[in-house]
């Protein structure tokens, strides 16, 4: 198998992580409160409102997103962007689909308001997919960062280091203002990894 083949496949487990942190993290708090015959909303909540469990899947996604565009040729890169961003929103709608119908589960099927209420409460159960669209759209489009030059990467780790301390110190002040600071953090880095930096085009003799 070539060395692309195996970095498609790296990439494609990577994609899976978010699902099994989250299906194995909630299967173990089941057991724990013992299993019964509907999902208890405490498990719902705790599973979709855990910000290490939303770190580790994003992490996951965008480290299989790095090892594709890594390994494709640079000649070909365009294209692929493309194709990465249609994976990105596939992720995006199952993982929406199957909280929503996690949330409905929680409830019996029956009750669609306390579903819907379970649904946005478990913020980052909805905070997650929407990410995935906005970096969807991020990497598809024409942007140009060049004003950190050759730095690029270094400040894009940088940021990427950042998320979890500011999810982690600012969170414990205000949970919101930290999920803020650190998506913002998120995007931006991985914007300035993936993104290359168009060089200008040379000038035509007369």
């Amino acid at each position: 198998m070539s060395s692309r083949g195996r970095y498609e496949d790296y990439s494609t487990l990577l994609y899976l992580v978010p699902f099994l942190v989250s299906g194995i993290y909630g299967l173990a708090l089941w057991i724990q409160n013992g299993i019964s015959a509907l999902l208890p909303a405490s498990v719902y909540l705790t599973v979709t409102r855990d910000p290490y469990v939303f770190i580790i899947g994003s992490l996951a996604v965008m480290l299989g997103l790095m090892l594709e565009v890594n390994s494709t040729d640079p000649k070909v890169r365009p294209a692929k962007l493309v194709s990465l961003g249609s994976t990105l929103q596939s992720i995006a709608t199952a993982s929406l689909i199957l909280v929503f119908i996690c949330a409905l589960y929680a409830n019996g099927f029956t009750d669609v308001g306390g579903a819907a209420t379970d649904f946005i409460i478990g913020r980052y159960g909805l905070v997650f997919p929407a990410m995935l669209v906005l970096l969807s759209y991020l990497i598809t489009a024409q942007f140009r960062i060049s004003a950190f030059g050759g730095n690029r990467k270094l400040l894009a780790i940088v940021m990427l280091l950042l998320v979890p301390a500011s999810l982690y110190e600012i969170g414990k002040r205000s949970t919101g203002l930290g999920l803020a600071v650190a998506f913002v953090f998120l995007v931006a880095g991985f914007a300035l990894y993936l993104f290359p930096e168009r060089k200008p085009a040379p000038a035509k003799a007369e």
